[in-house]
């Protein structure tokens, strides 16, 4: 299910107010809408980070947990294209030593990233857990995320347009006076000081989730798209 909040939001003016107005008679309007949908990939990074005075020792068993890493996320269907183990770091790692007042060399730390694309949410637990056993001692990054983020960020803005426009309608009529046409129009806030009036309004929308998505397998939560209309039409 996803759900369409919407706001909208007018002023009645019959002077210029700002920069952005005009001089004659107009009304500034604002559509809101926010569409909430359920993830449907996971991108995780974690690492690995081994110190050890010898820094081939340090390298290789780094290296060695990386691979096992590798072949675990294989192994659960995730393909070559959705891995990324290309980065690693070495440097001396130093302690400070209170009682000498120096910095003692404590060994090589080198350290490996692995990311990961993950469509099959219901396997992330598993894969968390697998990757911790078997040696990762760092989890960096976690996001859930939707393939579908940028085709709803326009539905969103057009769903902000038509809200906006319906605004400019609404406001007319209650104040018997009628749109002469569109003066400016804007996905971003306009230079316009006062507070305008708002309205409320909800609509429900019908949607599948993903195909990929198990409920209850992890609780990653909706994700929220919103998008912004603002518009100056003129009155008579």
């Amino acid at each position: 299910m996803k759900t369409l909040s919407i706001l909208t939001a007018a002023l009645l003016s019959t002077s210029a107010y700002a920069s952005n107005a005009p001089e004659e008679p107009h009304i500034y309007v604002k559509g809101e809408a926010s569409l909430t949908t359920m993830p449907d990939h996971v991108l995780l990074t974690v690492g690995i980070t081994e110190i050890d005075k010898d820094l081939i020792a340090a390298k290789k068993q780094t290296d060695t947990t990386m691979a096992s890493a590798i072949s675990l996320v294989k192994k659960l269907g995730v393909d070559d294209a959705d891995i990324n183990a290309g980065q690693i770091s070495i440097y001396r790692d130093n302690q400070y030593n209170r009682e000498t007042g120096k910095q003692e060399f404590t060994g090589f730390k080198v350290s490996r990233t692995l990311t990961i694309k993950l469509s099959a949410i219901n396997k992330y637990p598993e894969l968390l857990q697998s990757l911790v056993n078997n040696g990762i001692n760092e989890i960096r990054q976690t996001q859930f995320l939707a393939s579908n983020y940028d085709e709803l960020h326009k539905k969103a803005q057009k769903m902000a347009i038509k809200q906006a426009k319906a605004a400019a309608k609404e406001l007319s009529d209650d104040f018997d006076v009628e749109l002469k046409g569109l003066y400016s129009a804007s996905l971003t806030p306009l230079d316009m000081p006062s507070t305008p009036y708002m309205r409320s309004e909800k609509v429900m929308m019908a949607d599948s989730a993903p195909g990929n998505y198990v409920p209850d397998a992890y609780h990653a939560g909706e994700i929220t798209i919103s998008a912004s209309s603002y518009a100056i039409y003129y009155i008579d």
